[in-house]
């Protein structure tokens, strides 16, 4: 049986929505005056006015808060006032503010209505006692006789169990979860748990006399003297049969010892194999890093020979232009020559014609004047 949460942080203030469920659940299962019980509504038909305009039949709580409401515990606008349940008046209706921390005045209200049954001479009475409070004046005047009734119970009221020796009640002080719980378990529910307690440790009492009972009589009638002979001979069977088993076992073991050892060795032997082929390999490495030194040498050299070779072609090419140069003036200044000859030996010619024709001019001259 769980009234409140078993995460519930008693330092932490407690709100209305909390109380409310709280309190008509430990009502519910413990009040056993039919006229102080308050019944949760299971289900809100749409003919079910609700009490309060900000809690709809969706909200998880709905049926403690309008089980409030309904039982008068709550003013709401089921009993036709313009208030809120806090006792500030309403705008547009009647709410009960949910989330709001519950004040110490609510705290105590609510639970001094559900505990305490007015009396004809109650209010005679309440007119003519001194409450033990300083500020009993800031109590809201909507405050029921319950809860005068509990101030007037002195040291044995739910606020002097809840709030200790405190001279000001401070009604609109928010209450903590613990307060809250104390609240719960004082006044009328404060019986009802010892009684219930009581209940469940005469059950728990009977029930462990059924058992020793029941115990005594089976061991009178030998029933569990067989039924252990039984389940010992029947652990004993099982006993032999995994010693077979472990036997068994151990054997496989012993030949998978066996078989897992020559496999040991011969890895041994692949592994020497190996290391020896991984120590060729380095010494390959070592070889052809070696070859790619000097390869990487030859080529430096190579390159520089090349450039060297480059440079004498690039010399040689400059030089073969050079000649050719030459060798085409010398073959102009040839063919020149030559033309130059050619013309030199027909002027020679042609002088050797002259001279023939003057020599021949001469002598028939020389001819006439001898004759």
């Amino acid at each position: 049986m769980q009234i409140i949460e078993e995460d519930v942080n008693a330092d932490e203030l407690c709100t209305r929505r909390e109380y409310a469920r709280w309190l008509v659940r430990i009502n519910s299962l413990l009040e056993r005056n039919p006229k102080l019980r308050i019944v949760p509504c299971k289900s809100l038909s749409g003919t079910v006015v609700a009490a309060f305009n900000d809690v709809d039949v969706e909200d998880p709580d709905i049926e403690s808060i309008q089980a409030l409401a309904e039982a008068g515990v709550i003013p709401s606008q089921l009993l036709g006032k313009h208030y809120g349940s806090d006792g500030s008046k309403g705008q547009g209706g009647i709410y009960f503010f949910p989330e709001r921390f519950i004040s110490r005045y609510d705290l105590i209200n609510w639970k001094a209505q559900v505990d305490y049954e007015v009396k004809p001479d109650i209010v005679e009475q309440i007119s003519r006692t001194k409450m033990s409070y300083m500020d009993v004046r800031e109590i809201n005047s909507e405050a029921s006789l319950g809860l005068f009734m509990d101030m007037l119970a002195g040291e044995k009221s739910i606020a002097r169990r809840v709030f200790g020796q405190s001279k000001r009640f401070q009604p609109n002080k928010p209450s903590t979860k613990a307060q809250a719980a104390v609240a719960l378990t004082s006044g009328r529910m404060a019986k009802a748990i010892s009684n219930e307690l009581s209940r469940l440790e005469a059950e728990r009492s009977s029930r462990q006399a059924e058992m020793a009972e029941i115990r005594s009589q089976l061991f009178d009638s030998g029933d569990i003297q067989r039924w252990w002979d039984k389940k010992f001979s029947e652990e004993r069977a099982r006993g032999f049969e995994v010693e077979k088993l472990y036997i068994a076992a151990r054997c496989d073991l012993e030949e998978e010892l066996i078989v897992q050892e020559k496999n040991y060795a011969e890895d041994l032997k692949e592994k020497a194999a190996m290391d020896c082929q991984r120590q060729l390999l380095l010494n390959l490495k070592d070889e052809v890093d070696e070859m790619s030194g000097r390869l990487e040498s030859e080529r430096a050299t190579y390159v520089a020979e090349k450039c060297t070779l480059q440079d004498t072609l690039s010399d040689l090419q400059t030089k073969l232009e050079g000649l050719l140069d030459t060798k085409s003036r010398s073959e102009a200044e040839k063919e020149a020559l030559r033309i130059l000859r050619s013309w030199v030996e027909d002027e020679a010619r042609k002088s050797q014609a002259r001279a023939k024709v003057l020599e021949e001019v001469t002598r028939r001259w020389r001819w006439g004047n001898h004759a």
